[in-house]
């Protein structure tokens, strides 16, 4: 397997190839942590900024969801590379309408020269060939960074030198054989989001929730991931349902710093 430096390596040199030759470059990145990605767009981006170019974030959401579009217009654009994330929060059926827009509007990164990496989650990797197979055939090169973060973010009681990817493997194995353990099931969660799998995270709460639609506690759990990713939308709405159930405690909710307290 190639090393993680290497992979980086790759990139760097497509994007700088461009920057050379003023010409566009459309690059796939596919990630499962958040916090590995955030660790390659930081190297990234040093290297970039020490030769002179800039940075730009581009998150994708229901109101900013034509991404060709938007960079076609964007000041500084030929000076700079865009790091875009979140195309299933684009809204629509599915939340196909950020890829259906790139299917539609695709030239305008070849015509503008665009500079770009669209950093992908598994799902979303499988779905964009799908919802925008025009644009996917315009791809330079995907490249995987499925990496475990080499430790994991937050307070942990585990010893140094765990191996993670062994522990989720073994839990992950437990469940398939007993696949309405809801126990595991939030082992599995709390796992994910000690790696920042958030994407898996929630795919294993909304199970507990076919389970036992009324667990509370998994319903403020996918609120709290929700706050992680900076999705306020998603936050609200998942405290919205919460709110009006029987039993919940407002005051929960305050010491979670997941509404704000009336004034």
């Amino acid at each position: 397997m190639i090393s993680l430096t290497d992979r980086i390596a790759i990139v760097f040199d497509e994007l700088e190839m461009a920057i050379k030759w003023d010409r566009p470059c459309i690059l796939f990145a596919v990630y499962q942590s958040e916090y590995v990605k955030e660790g390659v767009q930081s190297v990234l981006r040093h290297a970039l900024l020490e030769q002179g170019n800039e940075v730009l974030q581009y998150r994708v959401d229901k109101a900013h969801n034509d991404v060709a579009l938007d960079l076609r217009d964007q000041a500084g654009r030929k000076r700079s590379v865009f790091f875009i994330s979140g195309l299933r929060w684009g809204g629509g059926k599915g939340g196909a309408n950020a890829y259906h827009a790139l299917n539609m509007h695709r030239e305008y990164l070849v015509e503008e020269n665009i500079r770009s990496i669209f950093w992908l989650t598994k799902k979303e990797a499988r779905l964009l060939p799908r919802y925008a197979p025009d644009f996917w055939a315009f791809r330079y090169i995907v490249i995987e960074f499925l990496d475990y973060p080499s430790k994991p973010t937050g307070r942990t009681t585990d010893p140094p030198g765990v191996d993670y990817q062994h522990m989720v493997e073994r839990l992950l194995t437990r469940l398939s054989k007993a696949p309405n353990d809801v126990v595991l099931h939030k082992k599995i969660a709390g796992l994910y989001i000690k790696l920042g799998f958030f994407e898996d995270a929630l795919a294993q709460y909304y199970r507990i929730l076919r389970i036992s639609p009324k667990e509370i506690n998994t319903w403020l759990e996918i609120a709290e991931v929700y706050k992680k990713m900076d999705r306020a939308d998603n936050t609200a709405r998942i405290l919205k349902k919460v709110s009006g159930m029987e039993g919940i405690d407002i005051t929960v909710l305050k010491k979670l710093e997941l509404i704000k307290p009336k004034r």
